[in-house]
Parts: C-alpha cells; structure tokens; sequence
C-alpha cells in the first residue's frame, strides 16, 4: 500500500481547494437548463411557497419538502433561472465532496482523494448537481446517514451525537424522497448485529428513539392536517400509475427479467457501471466475518451489498409487488456508498502500488476527467438556451393571445419562460391534440408551432404525431411558414395555404 504520507498535508489542503473549485466549474458549465418535467414541478412548488400559494396536496411530490423548502429560499433571494434553481443540489454535492475531504484528513487521505475525484468525475452527480431533482440531497443524507454509524465505529464520534446526526439524516432523506426505505433493511441488520454482540447500544437508543419519534410527528401532522396519519403513503400509492418502466402491471415473465437481468442492463446506462465496478472487488471479497463488522471498513462494502439487494428484490408498495424501475436515476443515492466501498478498498491492496509511477497517475485522472469533459460538451443537446431566447422574443413579449402547439414537455413547463406569471397564451402538446382544438388553434390567425426535437418522447410517438398534425393542417388548408431558427430550435407560425 502507498502511504498516506505521499500527500502531505499541505498538499492535501490545496487539492480539497482545487476538488471544490473544479466541482463549481463543472457545476456551471455542464448546466444544460430544465429537464421541465421533475424539475419544473419543484421549481413551481418552491416559487408557490414563496407566494404564499402552495400546499401539501395529493400530488406526492407536494411532500418532499426538504427539496421544495431550500429551493424556495435560495430563489427567493436570487431569483429564478437556470442557474438560480440548482444551487442547492450543488451545495449538497459540495458537502459531500467536503465530507469526503474531511473524513480524509480525519482517517486515511486516500479516501479525500479516491473520493474526490470519483464525485467531481461521476456522470450521475454531475447530472444531478444540475438539475431539481431529489437524488443529490438524498445521496447526502443518505450517506451522512451511514456515516454517522461508521464515525462510531471508528471511535471518532461520540455515540449519542452520531446517533443524532444519523437519525436526524434519516429523517431528512424521508423528507427528501420515499425511496430511502431501501435503507432500512440495512440498518435493521447493524442494530441486530450490534445487539447481539452488546455493543454501541447508546447509539442505537438514541438513533432508533429518535427516527421513531420523526416517524410519529410526521405522521401525526398529516394526521393533523390531512385527517389521515398514512395520508404520504396512501399519495405514494395512488400515484403509481401503469407506465412502459414500470413492473407492478407486467406478467409474470416480465417480472422474472426484473428480478435477474434487467437490472444489470440498467447499470450499463450513463456511467452507473463505474462506481459499482470500483466497488465490485470489495463485494467480491466479502467473508462471513466480514458481516459482523469487527472492522470498520467492512461497514462500506456490506452497506453497498444491501442497498443492491434491496433495489433487486424488496417492493415499494404495500399494495402489490412493485419492485423499482431499473433507472439507475432512482438509485443515484447509493454512488457515494460505493465511492466510499472504493476508497477504503483500494489503498489496501497491492495493486494501488502501481500508483507509484507517475505516468500512471496521471493516466487515470485524465482517464477520469474525461467524463466532466464530456457532460460539458453535451450540456447544449437540450437546446435550452436557444429555446428560452426564441420563446421569450416572440412569444413572451408578445401581448396578442396566442396558440402554441408542441411537445409533452414544453406544453407542461412553459410557465418558467413567463416568470410563473399566467399568460394569455395557450400552449398544447400535439400528441394529444383533438381535431377541434388544432382547428381552433389554426382558425385564430395567431398560431404557432414551437418546434425543439431534443425534447420529444418516442413512447408517446411524437415524431410520427408531429407529421400527423402537419398533414391535419395541410387538410384544413393551412401551412407551416418558418418564423425564426435558433440552433435546431424552429419557431414555425401557421398560415393559410
């Protein structure tokens, strides 16, 4: 193994500087603007909050408060735009990355260094740092969360105060999202295992006292308010509705691919495979003794092994059998466990030694960088920037009632061009456009069609609903005249034949 002391201290110092800087740059310039959908659901909650307008309703995304609350803070006094809305995605990646930095310096600097670079270097949060999304504040309690137990094991906490953060963590990923229930199974086994061997009691009394009494004020709020202590669960439920990535609907051959390969397939999208690949070999090389967590650094490895096979096998309905789709989306929370399963692995092993040589050091940060390179590169597809230009130009600042007909996405979220303010204009997604309604809209004289492929959807056909539409068009006798071409956004208006 190559000491520790081949980063000094001094040098360490700079390097955590550099990690948060690279981090903010990547941040910025990887910023490829709404996703409308997730995103402009909590950026529209966060600014009805700061209008005295929103509540917790049966829209299940109404409860995750401890993503709509901060952001209603940070633009309350910023403002809203693209930038603005993910501030406080990109403080939770911060604290993680600085938790890492600080763990490093507290236990072994290779895990502020392995970890570092794995957080500035991983696809998913670096997505997720730039979108409203849940998965970045649910990764940071979630793995505050664990970290807190380990700091114990560790014997570089005091129980009770780590049992509070970890409790206090916990509660903060339920706010955050449901999903975190996929923890659970793990920390029922620790206490378990610790029970029987009589150890860490006072901070699993206070842990468990705690998460109860959270449980049990939620519950009674909603109990409270809504009349109905299970009123965010039976949300949950009647919210999941039949989609093409779903499971609780499909037929039983379906659900065997769930249960074996799909899941597998599902790490091969968007880099997820890289995080779970630098953990694989401490899974691999799990004993039976290592799950009585004599050590420490067994902790990260097995916490990584339950979390997988939670999200394999355990349902998140009580209703049926629902197991998760397999987006790796869902189980973002889970890379800086395997960063950390990585980073306490690896400087142990003979292998790390090869780190020894210069120039292949440096080959494997490069080799990593490539993937910030390439999230900054592609941070135009979406054509947001182009889009919000053309939009606001001729549709914003237009005071005539309008008609635009465009994609699922935009006719949804087409509030953020208008300052959430509600304009005359009527926007309408063309897939799901009646034959009275592209009359009314053509018959007006002032329609438009907004076109930007980057967000259409092919499960609800919108190319081949898009030709469509233009054929309907050319058979009521009107045309599409190009307007204005921003990039490959085109602003098309309908005219007489």
């Amino acid at each position: 193994m190559i000491s520790e002391n081949v980063v000094s201290e001094g040098l360490y110092k700079k390097l955590l500087l550099l990690a948060n800087l690279v981090f903010v740059a990547v941040w910025f310039f990887a910023n490829e603007g709404l996703s409308f959908w997730d995103d402009f659901t909590y950026l529209n909650f966060a600014n009805e909050l700061n209008q005295g307008t929103f509540e917790i309703s049966e829209n299940h995304f109404t409860s995750r408060i401890a993503i709509i609350y901060p952001t209603a803070w940070v633009i309350n006094y910023l403002g809203i735009n693209q930038y603005t809305m993910v501030v406080y995605p990109l403080i939770c990646g911060l604290t993680l990355l600085n938790l890492f930095g600080w763990l490093g310096y507290r236990i072994n600097r290779w895990i502020g260094v392995i970890g570092g670079l794995m957080i500035i270097c991983d696809y998913h949060l670096i997505t997720f740092s730039n979108h409203l999304f849940p998965e970045m504040p649910l990764a940071l309690f979630v793995f505050l969360s664990i970290m807190g137990y380990y700091l114990v094991l560790k014997d570089e906490a005091v129980p009770r105060m780590a049992g509070l953060l970890s409790a206090l963590a916990l509660f903060g990923a339920f706010l955050t999202k449901t999903t975190v229930v996929l923890v659970l199974p793990l920390f029922l086994f620790l206490l378990i295992n610790d029970r029987l061997k009589k150890r860490n009691g006072s901070f699993w009394l206070v842990f468990v006292s705690l998460s109860v009494f959270f449980f049990l004020l939620n519950g009674f709020w909603y109990m409270e308010v809504k009349g109905d202590f299970f009123y965010r669960f039976q949300n949950i439920a009647n919210n999941h509705v039949a989609t093409a990535k779903t499971f609780f609907d499909k037929d039983s051959g379906t659900i065997l691919a769930r249960l074996t390969y799909l899941p597998l397939l599902g790490f091969l999208r968007g880099g997820f495979f890289i995080p779970l690949l630098l953990a694989l070999p401490a899974l691999v090389k799990l004993r039976k003794q290592h799950f009585r967590i004599d050590k420490p650094e067994s902790l990260w490895p097995v916490a990584t092994l339950f979390l997988l096979l939670t999200f394999w096998f355990m349902s998140t309905s009580w209703r049926y059998y629902s197991p998760l789709p397999t987006e790796t989306r869902h189980i973002a929370f889970f890379i800086p466990v395997m960063i950390m399963t990585a980073a306490t692995f690896w400087p142990q092993q003979r292998v790390f030694e090869l780190l020894n040589k210069r120039w292949i050091s440096i080959g494997l940060v490069v080799c990593f960088l490539t993937i910030p390179i390439y999230a900054i590169a592609k941070s135009g597809r979406r054509n947001f920037k182009e889009e919000q230009s053309l939009v606001r130009e001729y549709l914003v600042n237009n005071p005539d009632k309008q008609w635009v007909l465009t994609d699922g996405l935009n006719s949804y979220g087409y509030p953020y061009f208008y300052d959430f303010q509600k304009p005359e204009d009527t926007y309408l997604w063309f897939s799901g456009l009646s034959g009275d309604q592209l009359r009314m809209a053509a018959t007006s004289g002032k329609a438009f069609v907004l076109l930007n492929g980057a967000y259409f959807n092919s499960e609800y056909q919108d190319n081949e609903n898009f030709i469509k539409m233009s054929f309907d068009l050319d058979e009521l006798g009107y045309k599409l005249v190009e307007l204005s071409k921003r990039g490959e956004v085109i602003l098309y208006q309908v005219v007489v034949r």
